[in-house]
């Protein structure tokens, strides 16, 4: 009875244990059929394996596990990565497009400003120029205000010094001197010496023959006969009645030269600049320099061949040309002083 019951739990035993692959392998192919994350099973002839409708293997148990798995999620992730691509070149085209487009907008916008600058700084400069251009003209207004202030005063000043010299004359005639003359300078006696003013100058009387190719004719109308005269470096010569020749003659008041001769000097007289070179006076106008009268109080260092001395009780003066010259100490020098004689 044991011997029995051992049997059938062996036999018992063995048929369990035939059970138990095909339980195994159905348990593994319904757990690949499920979810999609493990590889499918290929059932193929080729498997090596058939199936009877007891649901138990025939033939030999000999079948080939696919080991080529193929997964579901494989071709998910080469459209999800293309997808990633392609969102990426997107995105970096959009950002490029956004970038280029802020790019040339803040180009744009650097421009505008630049031009705005540009407009502003041109602007501002043109006032600044303005500014200055006013400030120099207000500048040279109150230097030429100034400059005629001080003009104003000198003149001022030069017509008082006249007036008290006029009025020293009016008032106070022959102060110094107690004859026929008066003069704005004390009397100071030296003797005369007559000066030349070089080789190519004469004093009045002298006579030649024949003039220099630099003599020039001159037209004297202030008179009403008209007489012509030849001037040549600061000498004036009038043809002879005598004989064949020309004579050195006084300088006609009023004959006007264009340029000075050479060794020329100027004097102040009466407010009023003049020039001297050989015993003649003259003073500027627009178009050259004019013979004039030896205006008094003129004071010169030099007179020419040709002078006169004229004693006047003791006082000895010089008269040149119709003129009367008073000798003086100028400057500590010898000089002449044209007086006003009255004799």
């Amino acid at each position: 009875m044991t011997t029995k019951s051992f049997l059938t739990v062996f036999l018992l035993s063995l048929f369990l244990l035939s059970l138990l692959p095909e339980e195994c392998f159905s348990q593994r192919m319904r757990g690949g059929n499920r979810g999609g994350n493990r590889g499918s099973m290929n059932r193929s002839g080729n498997s090596g394996k058939s199936f009877s409708g007891s649901n138990k293997f025939s033939g030999s148990k000999n079948f080939k596990s696919n080991t080529n798995r193929t997964y579901k999620n494989s071709g998910n992730s080469n459209i999800k990565k293309n997808n990633v691509n392609r969102d990426n070149v997107n995105r970096n085209n959009v950002n490029k497009d956004n970038v280029n487009r802020d790019k040339v907008n803040r180009d744009m916008g650097t421009k505008d400003r630049e031009r705005v600058n540009d407009r502003e700084g041109n602007k501002d400069k043109g006032d600044r120029q303005e500014n200055r251009d006013e400030r120099q003209g207000d500048r040279q207004e109150n230097q030429d205000n100034r400059q005629s202030d001080r003009q104003e005063n000198q003149d001022n000043r030069q017509g008082d010094r006249d007036e008290r010299r006029d009025n020293y004359y009016d008032n106070y005639n022959n102060i110094y001197h107690g004859y026929n003359y008066s003069g704005y300078n004390p009397y100071y006696y030296h003797g005369y010496s007559p000066y030349g003013w070089g080789a190519y100058w004469y004093p009045v009387g002298f006579f030649i023959l024949t003039l220099s190719a630099s003599a020039i004719l001159l037209s004297d109308d202030d008179d009403d006969v008209v007489n012509n005269y030849y001037y040549d470096e600061g000498v004036y010569y009038e043809k002879s009645d005598k004989k064949e020749g020309y004579e050195v003659v006084q300088a006609p008041e009023g004959v006007e030269i264009t340029t000075l001769p050479t060794g020329y000097t100027t004097t102040i007289a009466g407010n009023m600049k003049y020039y001297y070179h050989g015993g003649v006076f003259y003073v500027q106008t627009e178009t050259g320099y004019k013979v004039a009268a030896a205006p008094i109080g003129a004071i010169v260092y030099n007179l020419p061949e040709g002078g006169v001395e004229v004693d006047l009780q003791g006082n000895k003066l010089i008269k040149y040309g119709g003129a009367y010259f008073q000798p003086i100490l100028h400057d500590g020098q010898d000089a002449y002083e044209v007086v006003k004689y009255t004799g």
